[in-house]
């Protein structure tokens, strides 16, 4: 919802009044009587006269008679983008979107905590200032009329932060709008794993712990078994404990159960912790267990030892050296040598004529 607020002589309003009573909304009243709250913007400082117009501009209805001359104008805000966290040595964008329709842009002001520490005015000879405010540090050159970059981020930064559109002279029409920014500390690293074993058995029993380092605020743990939520009987926790800065704490949550044989998925177990600050921060970390009676095959070298095996026995055929060629009687004519295969593959042999009978690879008569 839009604040309009009008500078001039507020004595003129009442003769108005009356003339205009079926345009403006019952709500509206002479500046003197009128409540300068509205369930969608912040009460407006006690010495700027306004009127809530319901989100809509009525044209000025009252600046008319206040001032006849002046051109007929309405600024509207159409979006503030301010983040509602932001981290701790990060940086944050505020945007303010306005249409001036008619009206010209005399300044853009911004407030953390109802203190002003930005201001943009085109008209200006050094259009852009900033002022010293605790936790606020705007880079210049990345701020414009539209946008605010702050940097390097503390805890003092967390405030209301307020951007105001004005126009210009004479009616310096302007509206405002405002919004929360928390900041937190995130953990430096992830989740901390203690106490696990490289293998357990079914029956062994698992005791381990996850830490989260220090963060504002406390960061939500949970363990997971093959990414599968534990229930509460399988946790103990969480506790905090205190570091350094008296608003920074570590966040730590027991895993404890007996290892059953459906904890393991082809004979490995996956444990994990995941930590979680929302929306700004979620990381896990991931542990691998092994079933300590199954032998793990690492490379192709371990193959288990089968013991001495018996070397195998083959029957005796004699002198095997040579091939025996015989006739169609089966005699024995010749013996042949075993093929050599050279390289060219090409096969050579030797042909021996021999007479006489062949028993047991050797000739007993000629």
């Amino acid at each position: 919802m839009d604040i309009i607020k009008t500078r001039g002589n507020a004595d003129a309003l009442p003769a108005f009044e009356m003339q205009y009573e079926s345009l403006v909304s019952p709500s509206v009243m002479h500046p003197s009587r009128m409540s300068f709250t509205s369930p969608a913007n912040p009460p407006v400082d006690k010495e700027t006269e306004g009127t809530y117009l319901n989100g809509k501009c009525l044209e000025m209805a009252h600046a008319i008679v206040l001032f006849p001359e002046a051109p007929v104008s309405c600024v509207r805000l159409l979006e503030l983008r301010v983040p509602a966290h932001a981290a701790e040595g990060g940086e944050a964008i505020l945007g303010c979107q306005f249409d001036m329709e008619r009206d010209i842009l005399y300044s853009v002001k911004w407030y953390k905590d109802g203190r002003e520490f930005y201001r943009y005015v085109p008209d200006s000879q050094h259009p852009i200032s900033h002022f010293a405010t605790p936790g606020v540090m705007v880079d210049v050159r990345r701020s414009s009329s539209t946008v605010v970059t702050l940097v390097h981020l503390t805890r003092e930064s967390a405030g209301l932060y307020r951007c105001e559109v004005s126009g210009e002279a004479p009616l310096f029409a302007t509206v405002h709008e405002e919004k929360y920014i928390t900041i937190y500390l995130l953990p430096e690293t992830k989740p901390i794993l203690t106490g696990l074993k490289e293998k357990y058995n079914v029956g062994d029993r698992v005791r381990a712990n996850c830490t989260s380092s220090g963060s504002r605020p406390e960061a939500q743990l949970k363990w997971l078994i093959n990414n599968r939520l534990v229930g509460k009987n399988y946790i103990r926790g969480p506790w905090y404990r205190a570091t350094m800065r008296d608003d920074v704490t570590e966040t730590i949550l027991e895993l404890k159960f007996t290892v059953g044989s459906h904890h393991f998925n082809f004979d490995t177990m996956e444990l994990k912790c995941q930590a979680t600050i929302a929306p700004l921060y979620q990381q896990e970390t991931v542990y691998q267990v092994l079933r300590k009676d199954i032998i793990p095959m690492d490379s192709f070298t371990d193959i288990p030892e089968l013991g001495e095996q018996p070397v195998p026995t083959f029957p005796d055929f004699g002198d095997t050296s040579k091939l025996p060629l015989e006739d169609e009687t089966g005699r024995v004519i010749a013996l042949l040598p075993q093929p050599i295969i050279k390289p060219q593959s090409e096969i050579e042999f030797e042909i021996i004529i021999t007479i006489g009978d062949y028993k047991n690879g050797r000739i007993i008569s000629k």
